[in-house]
């Protein structure tokens, strides 16, 4: 058995002795498995780095380098040392009467230079640089920005694995009444065919029932395509093999007609057990909003920033090793340097007191998109609420609907099996009973969809 399959079904066992349900558990798969959720971690622990990677500069950094030179040619200073002290030698060998003072040549200092090395560690160490915090506040936003994004995104594949899963079970739904139609028409040319045998009817009827025959299996092979399109989608959400067999919680879709009014948890509609009332007002804890508080606080950081520009950055830095010419590791290339550097931008024409009026700027475009995105969340609430109570109407007046289809279809055919019906009126009875249990299977989906779509506006899900 392979191993997905097996950790389900220890999955379900478990629920069997809990009060967890099998989407519950196909929920907590999805949220461990699914790719593209995993994406948005990969980019939540690249931030976290990022963090680090800023608090770390606040730290001495030091580092370790070495240059080695050969030269040939290139600009050349001549120094007339010759002419300057060959006059005054030659005087002082004279009075000296000696050749104490030889003659010196005049010399061509060359700029290049020639087999030489500079090799060094240095160390050094930021005093004040204003942009370090920045760049560390910017990564702290960054991560509460990613972590807000990924739970967006969680509540998003909650509702469709919800969906998902919803279709599916209305699929099957489907074929069931399919193939339970499939069984009264075949009925129907059994009897239609006995009629003819028995000289009661004529071979028309056989005809007619095959064609009803015919037209319900067809019905059947499209609703068994759809169960298998949707069996493929609810595990490619889950991030597993398209054919995996899905378990069936039948109590999704054949619980009692629900109330009107209140909550789904209220009237009994099964896998919403934390749902509030939506009615209540606007979920400020969703996830959009933390989102955009940290953009906010982003922009935030970046008028802060942009309002340094007047604080000099002072560093420290300290060198030591050996340079000179050849590679003599010794006590006269040995050399230590240490010493402070500071960097102070005092005129850019203008350019900081712009920077500023465009982070403020930013920061009221951000505002305005946090107040769109309150009336576009409760407008999206609003409408969920409204679509929500709608589904339950409509699915009260199609219960009405199949109850009246059923039973009219066992009349027409008692009727028909007495030979008092025409076989149009059971063909047209079995009909309206079949579209009335379709549409009343698509109406506990849209209520089960309805449900889904108001605990994801609602944020209620708990992870």
């Amino acid at each position: 058995m392979p191993k997905p399959i097996l950790i389900l079904l220890l999955a379900v066992i478990s629920f069997r002795a809990s009060s967890q349900s099998i989407l519950d558990t196909y929920l907590r798969i999805g949220l461990d498995s699914n790719l593209a959720l995993h994406q948005r971690n990969f980019d939540l622990q690249r931030a976290q780095l990022d963090l680090r990677r800023a608090k770390s500069l606040f730290y001495p950094q030091a580092g370790f380098s070495s240059q080695y030179t050969l030269a040939n040619g290139g600009r050349t200073q001549d120094i007339p040392i010759g002419d300057l002290l060959n006059g005054i030698y030659s005087t002082l060998n004279q009075l000296t009467n000696t050749n104490k003072f030889p003659q010196v040549a005049n010399q061509s200092i060359q700029f290049l230079p020639n087999d030489f090395h500079d090799t060094k560690m240095e160390i050094t160490l930021p005093i004040i640089n204003a942009d370090l915090q920045h760049n560390k506040e910017i990564s702290s936003e960054t991560i509460n920005a990613r972590r807000a994004d990924a739970d967006v995104y969680r509540r998003d594949l909650v509702r469709s694995i919800r969906q998902a899963y919803y279709q599916y079970l209305q699929a099957g739904k489907a074929v069931d009444i399919y193939a339970a139609a499939l069984v009264l028409v075949k009925e129907n040319r059994r009897v239609s065919e006995k009629f003819v045998a028995n000289n009661i009817a004529t071979r028309e009827v056989v005809l007619r029932s095959q064609a009803q025959v015919s037209q319900v299996e067809a019905s059947y092979i499209g609703a068994e395509n759809d169960r298998q399109n949707a069996v493929a989608y609810f595990n490619f959400l889950l991030n597993r093999p398209l054919d995996s067999p899905v378990l069936t919680d039948s109590t999704l879709m054949t619980y009692g007609i629900p109330a009107t009014d209140g909550p789904p948890a209220a009237i009994g509609l099964p896998g919403f057990p934390d749902l509030p009332n939506a009615a209540a007002g606007l979920a400020t804890g969703r996830e959009e909003f933390s989102r955009l508080k940290s953009y906010q606080q982003i922009l935030q950081s970046n008028l802060k920033w942009d309002r340094n520009y007047l604080i000099p950055k002072l560093n420290a830095f300290y060198d030591i090793g050996f340079q000179g010419y050849g590679f003599h590791f010794n006590g006269t290339q040995f050399y230590q340097l240490a010493g402070i550097q500071l960097s102070w931008a005092l005129f850019k024409a203008n350019d900081n007191k712009y920077k500023l009026r465009q982070a403020r700027i930013d920061i009221d475009a951000m505002n305005e998109q946090y107040s769109q995105l309150t009336q576009q969340l409760t407008l999206e609430q609003q409408t969920v609420v409204n679509n929500y109570h709608s589904a339950l109407e409509a699915l009260h007046a199609m219960a009405d609907e199949t109850g009246s289809a059923r039973e009219a279809y066992r009349f027409a055919e008692k009727r028909f099996d007495a030979g008092q019906a025409l076989q149009v009126e059971l063909i047209d009875a079995r009909t309206q009973m079949t579209n009335a249990e379709i549409r009343y299977s698509l109406g506990r989906l849209a209520v089960l969809n309805r449900a889904a779509d108001l605990e994801r506006v609602t944020a209620a899900y708990k992870f």
